[in-house]
């Protein structure tokens, strides 16, 4: 499932079958975040320090973000490969 980043016990994601915004989901041992392009986050227990980690990353990627996300969001439909 569209794994962009990992460091240390936490890593980065783009899920399929998405809402927009375009965003990241955020895995940890304590909890999961979502990050959003334009920096809004809701964190579910992700540590303040990962969080920070989390979203330079996010912020030094958008292009590659943005390219998962198409690519695990908006599939080609069957006849257009």
């Amino acid at each position: 499932m569209g794994k962009l980043h990992q460091q240390e016990n936490w890593i980065i994601r783009v899920q399929g079958n998405e809402h927009p915004p375009v965003h990241v989901h955020v895995i940890h041992p304590d909890g999961k975040a979502v990050v959003h392009l334009d920096g809004a986050v809701l964190n579910r227990g992700v540590p303040a320090d990962v969080l920070t980690k989390a979203a330079a990353w996010v912020a030094a990627n958008t292009a590659a973000i943005r390219t998962e996300w198409a690519r695990m969001n908006n599939p080609p439909k069957r006849g257009e490969q």
